[in-house]
């Protein structure tokens, strides 16, 4: 029976004694910006969003570029995610991708987002073989007319279920965690229901509090004072992501974020340049002064992004002096 938390990880590294990493903690590698579901709290469930968010799937080379690239940073990766901001099953080749990533041994877990309609025993046993370790499954209702209004997707819940379950049979080592938002999950019968079902087939099991914290995006989800985590908003003036993490969008533009979903903060371009001179370069290190003198205040996009408070688990504002000190002292490629 699956262990009732949050999905953040709660044994973190105190980044401001280690600001600047000589390693990124977490690489997002986005497999797709496709999404076959249209949820409404999402760019992808937003006409006028979608018409103007880069969607593509990654090509292959480009991948096994990007890991090949992770060699020259001294660590390993704590974590590379295959996705960020669509759906990484829509790239058929994932398997393939994450197999050479396997192979090469620069990532401690190998992970996805999902939302798992794609997830065939096929493709699962294929994810599987190839290396994959972790898999978070977010969930969307709790029948299929539910999935149908919230995300625009019609298909066999009971199916849905059935391969998830089967999945969880054959998984052996690989961690799976299974997430719904309350907003689809509002009542105390609703919530056992989640509970009664997926419990049984996944290792960890959250429900999270709807948060707005995509840019640039009019959700239908409003702020109520709360986290993702149903804590109150702490205030924070700094995002700690980008400090410890890289994405590199499926087109090959490399931003500081996983959920820049309009590209609007390039800080590289990983089909022209390696991950190690973008991660070291001049941009990022201009971008955390930027972040540790103004805030996000001083920062486009991230002045209408509200991830900092919403979602994120550090916070590095009381240490912005010494790591601002730390940092104009060090030489950027």
């Amino acid at each position: 029976m699956a262990v009732r938390g949050i999905k953040g990880n709660m044994d973190r590294l105190r980044l401001e004694e280690h600001i600047p990493l000589d390693t990124p903690l977490h690489i997002f590698i986005d497999a797709s910006s496709v999404c076959n579901f249209h949820c409404q709290f999402c760019p992808h469930g937003n006409g006028e969003a979608a018409k103007v968010m880069p969607q593509t799937i990654m090509p292959v080379e480009l991948a096994k570029k990007c890991i090949d690239d992770l060699k020259e940073f001294p660590r390993k990766i704590k974590r590379i995610s295959f996705s960020a901001v669509g759906e990484p099953l829509a790239n058929q080749s994932l398997p393939e991708i994450v197999s050479y990533t396997a192979h090469q041994n620069v990532a401690d877990c190998l992970g996805i987002t999902t939302n798992a309609s794609l997830l065939t025993p096929e493709m699962g046993q294929r994810l599987l073989e190839a290396g994959m370790t972790h898999f978070d499954i977010s969930i969307y209702g709790l029948n299929s007319e539910k999935y149908r209004e919230f995300s625009g997707h019609t298909f066999s819940f009971e199916n849905f279920v059935d391969n998830i379950a089967y999945f969880y049979s054959i998984k052996k080592n690989a961690n799976v965690v299974i997430k719904i938002s309350d907003a689809v999950c509002r009542s105390a019968e609703e919530k056992e229901k989640f509970y009664q079902i997926f419990s049984p087939i996944c290792d960890k099991i959250c429900i999270e509090h709807a948060v707005p914290f995509w840019y640039d995006l009019n959700s239908k989800v409003k702020g109520d004072g709360l986290t993702i985590y149903g804590e109150p908003i702490k205030k924070k003036e700094i995002c700690p992501v980008p400090f410890f993490s890289m994405a590199v969008q499926a087109n090959g533009i490399v931003t500081p974020c996983c959920i820049d979903w309009r590209n609007k903060l390039p800080i590289g371009d990983a089909n022209v340049q390696s991950l190690y001179s973008i991660w070291n370069g001049k941009k990022y290190r201009e971008l955390y002064i930027s972040l540790l003198n103004e805030g996000n205040s001083g920062v486009s996009p991230c002045d209408h992004c509200h991830y900092h408070e919403l979602v994120a688990m550090d916070n590095i504002d009381p240490y912005r002096k010494q790591l601002l000190r730390r940092l104009e002292g060090a030489n950027a490629i």
